[in-house]
């Protein structure tokens, strides 16, 4: 298979890859670290913990203070500001300490339950840097630090690192175009159909956009969606008896429902209204 490679002038290594990712963004696939996020807010959780409990005795020290000036920073958050000055600010010391970590750790929870919510990468892209890593452009041991194993191998496909999430995730679609999408694609090179195309000039490889393959398929399935129902119709039709009818009626609606959830990525409210009506 021809190709030319646009990152040429790229530096093989970081550089190169981070290029990568650059024209194919569904590449940009990275760990999310959830072991060292979790570590981390429960360190600073710990932390805040111990600072609480001392707030709580510092304060209950102000409160039963005989000169009464420490009994007021519970009331009035002018004397606990002016304690500074007059040389018990403990109380405030330890409020200004809580504020700066509680930001601290408020911040890091928001991002860690944000990188939570991140999908995994498809499984055809991971395939596809493991590829491209061992790849002719990227030449041999392109990575060879301990992070060089992050995203596996194209020896082991399976040996990447369990909690690798995607920023920018390919459109979900239903199980029949995602299968067709990468069957076909895979069968097409395999049959060598690929020699008559010339390589991108982005990408610098010959390639197939799954998008004309999902264009295919949604013709498939509107199609299917109606001639399902003139089948039940004529089937119905040609049988008279009643029992027969039932088992027909009961057959339409399985089949129904299968391609609902094949073909049309069905949530289970629309699966059920359907079939209903």
């Amino acid at each position: 298979m021809s190709s030319q490679d646009p990152l040429d002038r790229f530096v093989i290594g970081y550089p190169k890859l981070a290029a990568q990712m650059e024209i194919l963004p569904e590449l940009a696939i990275f760990r999310r670290f959830g072991a060292l996020n979790a570590q981390n807010l429960l360190y600073m959780q710990a932390e805040l913990t111990y600072l609480e409990e001392e707030l709580r005795e510092q304060q209950l020290a102000d409160k039963i203070d005989g000169s009464g000036k420490r009994s007021k920073f519970a009331l009035d958050w002018y004397w606990l500001r002016e304690s500074e000055k007059n040389g018990t600010g403990e109380q405030l010391e330890l409020v200004m300490k809580i504020r700066e970590k509680m930001k601290e750790y408020n911040d890091a929870l928001v991002q860690q339950a944000k990188i939570l919510k991140y999908p995994k990468p498809s499984t055809w892209d991971l395939h596809h840097i493991q590829n491209y890593l061992q790849s002719a452009a990227m030449g041999d041991l392109a990575l060879n630090g301990s992070d060089a194993e992050i995203w596996g191998s194209a020896c082991d496909h399976k040996s990447y690192k369990p909690d690798l999430v995607t920023l920018c995730p390919r459109a979900k679609k239903d199980a029949f175009s995602a299968w067709a999408a990468e069957s076909t694609i895979t069968n097409l090179f395999r049959c060598g159909c690929a020699r008559h195309m010339k390589p991108s000039r982005v990408h610098g490889v010959v390639g197939y956009e799954d998008s004309t393959i999902y264009r295919i398929t949604y013709w498939i399935t509107s199609i299917l969606a109606s001639l399902i129902p003139i089948a039940s119709i004529a089937v119905l039709y040609r049988v008279q008896s009643m029992t027969a009818r039932l088992g027909i009626i009961a057959g339409f609606n399985v089949l129904v429902s299968i391609c609902l959830m094949g073909l049309a990525n069905a949530k289970r409210a629309e699966m059920f209204a359907i079939t209903a009506a």
